[in-house]
Parts: structure tokens; sequence; C-alpha cells
């Protein structure tokens, strides 16, 4: 008690900043403070500690064994105070102008998220929701706190993530299925072979080395091996390359239906089954109790049932 009682606390956010950037002066702008003020506050935790914390190697600052070992502690502490700042007993959604961070998938943005907008334009005009791309880290910051919750296929697994997330809740939103799109004068008929699944090449959305999409994996499953002639970083992003080639995408059926027209292309029902995609709500567990979150999940789930 005496260490925590001589300790600034005001500190405790310069210490997360720079353990995470590892740079005075990257931390100095991301704190929007002086690059002295901040080398001030870094010389006052060097005392506290009796650490260096940063040790110049070469061109770069690293971390000192004791700094690396303060980062989930001063983190998690830091989570628990923004939470119990953030907390209301009450959340009142036609005034309240907090930001959710939500991680999903251009496929979610297109098909669920205006379903979302719509709901929020009309019951909580001044909250703000900042949506990013999901992808491998996602999880990893959704545990730092640094998104609120991530919309994605429960299978966590292809996201390099083996066994079970103690720390993260989920709820089931919407399903969908698979289909092959292909350009509307695409030399494939009106319905498509395994042969001519396996002879004309692919296009692919791809999200980085250690994450599956779920067709992906269930070709993989199958031991089936395709051509993949092309990696796009967004599932509606393959249709646009489909026309003037001979290229076959498989997207969810949701996103074709609404995109097949604009983009020229033709739906076919793919010869293999390539199992169901299961969409799902994902949220840390030090959240659930929290009211305005209980308020956004509600709201997410209504939107889901527009899409059953």
């Amino acid at each position: 008690m005496a260490n925590l009682n001589r300790f600034d606390f005001n500190l405790l956010l310069a210490l997360d900043t720079l353990l995470s950037e590892r740079s005075v002066t990257r931390a100095a702008d991301r704190l929007c403070v002086t690059q002295p003020a901040l080398s001030g506050s870094l010389q006052r935790l060097r005392q506290h500690f009796d650490d260096p914390l940063l040790l110049r190697v070469g061109r770069e600052m690293e971390l000192t064994p004791k700094a690396r070992a303060l980062i989930e502690p001063v983190r998690t502490a830091l989570l628990h105070i923004n939470a119990a700042l953030e907390t209301q007993a009450i959340f009142d959604p036609g005034t309240s102008e907090r930001t959710f961070r939500v991680a999903m998938s251009d496929y979610c943005v297109h098909i669920y998220l205006p379903k979302v907008v719509r709901i929020l334009a009309a019951r909580a005009p001044q909250l703000r929701l900042m949506i990013e791309n999901v992808f491998g880290p996602s999880f990893s910051r959704l545990e730092g706190g640094d998104i609120d919750m991530v919309v994605t296929h429960g299978d966590r697994s292809l996201f390099g993530r083996e066994g079970r997330d103690v720390d993260l809740l989920t709820a089931d939103l919407f399903a969908d299925s698979f289909v092959c799109v292909v350009a509307r004068d695409h030399p494939i008929g009106e319905s498509m072979t395994k042969d001519d699944y396996l002879s004309y090449p692919h296009a692919l959305a791809f999200f980085g080395a250690n994450v599956r999409t779920v067709e992906e994996a269930e070709i993989e499953r199958r031991g089936i091996v395709i051509k993949e002639l092309l990696h796009v970083p967004t599932f509606a992003g393959l249709l646009q390359m489909l026309p003037g080639t001979e290229l076959i995408a498989t997207v969810q059926c949701k996103l074709a239906e609404q995109l097949a027209d604009s983009q020229k292309v033709r739906v076919l029902r793919p010869p293999i089954n390539l199992g169901t995609l299961e969409e799902t709500l994902i949220w840390h567990n030090r959240s659930d109790d929290d009211p305005g979150h209980i308020w956004l999940r509600a709201v997410m789930k209504e939107a889901a049932a527009e899409l059953d």
C-alpha cells in the first residue's frame, strides 16, 4: 500500500502509451502532449520502478523485462478504470454521445450494417458508431479494449485462435449460404459442374496469412484444390473483378443477390456443399453488464432479425 500511496496515477496512461508505442515521440503525439513533458513523465516512472523501462538498442527503443511484465497489468487496470467511468446506472440512447467501435467484414457492412444504422438514426441520433474491418488481430483488440464488439463467423479457429476464449461472450445474429458468381458471358452454362469448379481459375477474398474464410476452410476440409488466380481484400471487390474474365468467385448469397445486377455477373449454385455461414456477435465479458453495451447489443440483434 505504501508504493500505491506514493504512485502518481496521472502517470498510468503515460506508462501504458509508452509501453505500447515504445517511443517517446510517438507516445507524446498519441497523448497530445509535448515530447519534453512526456520525457519528464518517463523519468518519474523510471524512478518509481527503479528500472529504465525503455532502452535504446541501435535506432530502436526496446522494453526492459520489467517493462514487458507491466504491459498486461497496466492495460487491465486502465480498462477497469475506463469501464467504471463509462458505465452509468441508466443509459439514455436518445441523448447519449458515446462512441462504440465494432469490427466486421465488408460483407456485413453491405448487407447488415445499414439496418443497424437506420435503427440508431431513429433512436440514438447522437451515438457514434466506428466500423473497422475484421481481421486476425481483431480479437486481441477486443481483449485489449480497443474495440467493443466483433461481428464475424462463429469459428474463431479460422482466425488462428484455437480453443475457447473464456473471456469472450457470443450471440447468434444471422445465417447465410454460399453461391458461385461468374461474369455474364462466362463459358459456364446455366449450371456449374464440379469439373467446372476445379478447372476454371478462382478469385478469393484474402484477409491475412493467419485468417481463413469459412468457404476456404470447407474447401480445404474436403481436400479440394482450386486454381487461385487472384486475392482481393474484400468480398464485394471479388464481384468487381469478374466481368471480362473466366474467374469464379464464391461469396455469400445475400451479398451476391444485392450486388449481382450492378456488377454484371451471374449467380450459380455451387457444385459442392460449402456449408452455412453463421454470423455471430462477440464481446468481452467485462462489458456484459454495461447498460449502453446491452442496449447496442439488442439493436444489433434486432437488425439481424430483419435478415432471417
